[in-house]
């Protein structure tokens, strides 16, 4: 016998049989959920149900979606506005089902008061009106007629007669019967404000259906209240917004327009310090004008040095002039006067009177008149060129003095732009802010506007509830169909609670996971190998006395001989070494013999293990003196208990007293079924 582990999952075969052994628990609870089913639809007092819907769009969608189209600094600007104006659903839907609105359902349709009997009779077809005490608790009067046409009013502590149409003093408070009520025998139950108020609102259910439409649901004791409860509910709601909304919406356009004018404003006085700024430093842009002011710094630095570096250059040549270290022709290969057509003419008239004053010094002196008049010609020429670079030389100073001023001014300008930058900047940054608060506040005044011509909104009843035919509780079908179910469900608990935890086991597997030790049926094809191979004695011991251990202890010794070793079996099963000597039938190679004599159960059992490998000791009960007698930690028990209806208590009895007493168990064989006949 092989050595098992109870499994950690839930293995379906197990349930289904465990299902199977407990049909009839099933089947019993099936019954009751169908009699508890039957005795609802007879015997429960029956519910109708009444439905009416709402819409309710609400007024402040239309600012809130012209807020919607404008910029994100727009949104963030108008965010607190927009929440302050913007009604949802939810607290529509929650002013509906508010205790100030059901208190005024409970006063229009008398719902203090309630019709007992005759059932599904509304209040206000027999109760004209009341006025009760504040506080009190429920209690319930019975009418009965009189030959006058009154009523006698009795309850605990309390009686009075009561003429209809007529007020009557109660105990609670004076109540007033309808006119012309003609009932034998009336029941009625009254509570306080409040206790029915909170009985209403127990009823009644409002949910959102979807969109912006809400769904009033109510049950109630009869026909005409469960439709007349929520038609109440919704005229009630529908007056409360056409004043009191209406008021609201018109304080917000007050508001808005106040803050409006205060905005426009504040954005005006921003507008005007900009335009003084702007004005006051030329500077609109201060990233642009500081861009091109730059450009032209570089630009001006860049001419003044090239005019500076010419002014160096022709002062040079001047100083050279008139110490006559160079002649003036010379200064007309300066740069400057070789790209002037002035110069270009001077430098040619000079030299053609030079070319002529030596023509003529060829054939003449230099006294004569003509090469007198050439050389005064010369000099006249180059005086001419030297007053040209003289001129040129005075207008590159001026030029640069021009230069440096502008370069100065533009540097100063430069200097002054961060913080003409920064007032600049900020008193934009107040333009925007206040522009885009002036446009949010705007925006948020054109849907106060709308809601308030809105009158609260487009809100307005939908459906209108009306009287039901038929009682929405208790529904024949949904009634039947939950007892039936609720009891299947309840069988199924209850017979697999039965299979696990019930006085009966009827397979190896529940006795496996029962006891923790492996467990097999009985089969006298299959070999019993014992997982104790060290142990050369086994103790077999049925512990019910449908269990059969000699088919069990032959096995095991047939089982042991296959394997080649020796074996014999000591039967003690109708012995008791309390009533009489023990008498020693050992089987050995599958042969029985007897011998007579009184022995010793540990002597006999000592003496065979000298003699075989192993020893299957049959023993008659646990309880039974030669099973004392035989118990050793040595030797192994074989617990043998019946194929079916295995007792849960005595087996787990035997278990534990094994653990108790420390004995090894090496499995549970099923043999014998219920009724005590012999497995196979």
């Amino acid at each position: 016998m092989s050595a098992t582990t109870a499994a950690d999952t839930i293995d379906l075969a197990d349930v289904g049989r465990a299902l199977r052994r407990g049909w009839q628990a099933i089947v019993l609870f099936v019954v009751l959920g169908a009699l508890a089913a039957v005795a609802v639809i007879v015997f429960a007092p029956p519910k109708f149900g009444g439905e009416a819907s709402l819409v309710l769009k609400t007024g402040g969608d239309a600012g809130a979606s012209v807020l919607s189209r404008l910029s994100g600094g727009l949104s963030d600007a108008g965010g607190m506005l927009s929440g302050a104006l913007k009604s949802p659903i939810e607290t529509e839907i929650a002013i509906l089902d508010s205790r100030a609105v059901a208190g005024r359902v409970v006063d229009s349709l008398l719902l203090q008061a309630r019709v007992v009997e005759p059932r599904g009779t509304p209040t206000n077809r027999l109760v004209a009106s009341y006025a009760l005490a504040p506080s009190f608790a429920p209690r319930k009067y019975t009418f009965t007629r009189a030959g006058d046409g009154s009523y006698l009013a009795v309850t605990k502590g309390d009686s009075a007669k009561l003429m209809p149409g007529v007020p009557g003093k109660l105990a609670i408070g004076q109540v007033t019967l309808m006119p012309g009520v003609t009932a034998p025998s009336l029941q009625l139950e009254f509570r306080d404000h409040e206790d029915a108020i909170a009985r209403l609102t127990k009823h009644l259910s409002i949910d959102k259906a979807g969109g912006e439409v809400a769904k009033i649901g109510y049950q109630g004791d009869d026909s005409i209240s469960a439709a007349a409860v929520p038609n109440a509910l919704v005229a009630i709601y529908l007056a409360r917004r056409t004043t009191t909304d209406r008021g609201v919406n018109q304080h917000r356009v007050e508001f808005l327009e106040a803050k409006a004018d205060s905005a426009s404003r504040e954005l005006a006085a921003a507008e005007q310090a900009l335009r003084r700024q702007q004005e006051a430093s030329g500077v609109i842009d201060p990233q642009v004008v500081g861009k091109l002011e730059l450009e032209r710094a570089v630009q001006l630095r860049g001419a003044l040095t090239e005019i500076r570096v010419e002014d160096g250059a022709i002062k040079q040549l001047m100083q050279q002039v008139k110490s006559g270290t160079i002649r003036p022709r010379d200064l007309g290969a300066y740069p400057a006067f070789l790209k002037s057509a002035g110069v270009n003419e001077l430098l040619s008239q000079l030299t053609q009177v030079e070319t002529d004053r030596y023509k003529l010094l060829e054939s003449r002196t230099e006294k004569d008149p003509e090469v007198i008049a050439l050389t005064q010609s010369s000099k006249s020429l180059e005086g001419q060129m030297v007053a040209m670079a003289q001129t040129y030389a005075t207008s590159l100073e001026r030029q640069e003095a021009d230069y440096q001023t502008e370069l100065d001014g533009l540097t100063q300008k430069i200097a002054g732009l961060p913080a003409v930058s920064q007032s600049g900047l900020r008193l934009q940054r107040d333009v925007l802010r206040l522009g885009t608060i002036y446009a949010g506040i705007q925006a948020q005044l054109v849907g106060a506007r709308l809601a308030a011509i809105e009158e609260g909104g487009d809100v307005r009843a939908l459906d209108v509830a009306t009287v039901p035919r038929k009682p929405a509780f208790p529904d024949p079908v949904k009634t039947a169909g939950f007892g039936i179910g609720g009891g299947l469900g309840a069988g199924l608990v209850a017979a697999l609670l039965l299979g696990l935890l019930g006085r009966w086991m009827q397979d190896p597997r529940q006795v496996e996971q029962t006891t923790g030790f492996p467990a097999l049926r009985f089969d006298s094809a299959i070999p019993l190998f014992i997982g104790t191979d060290t142990a050369q004695t086994i103790l077999v011991l049925p512990i019910d006395p449908r269990a059969r251990a000699e088919p069990v202890a032959r096995q095991i010794a047939q089982t042991a001989l296959a394997r080649s070793m020796s074996a014999t079996v000591l039967d003690l099963s109708s012995l008791d070494v309390a009533a009489q000597p023990l008498r020693l039938s050992a089987t050995s190679n599958g042969n029985t013999n007897g011998g007579n004599g009184a022995i010793d159960v540990n002597a006999s059992i000592e003496r065979l293990e000298q003699e075989h490998s192993l020893v299957v000791v049959q023993l008659p009960s646990l309880g039974s003196a030669a099973t004392i007698a035989a118990l050793r930690r040595s030797r192994p028990v074989v617990l043998v208990v019946p194929e079916r209806r295995i007792d849960r208590a005595e087996l787990m009895g035997a278990v534990q007293t094994l653990k108790r007493l420390d004995m090894p168990c090496a499995g549970i064989v099923l043999s014998g079924n219920a009724n005590g006949a012999l497995a196979n």
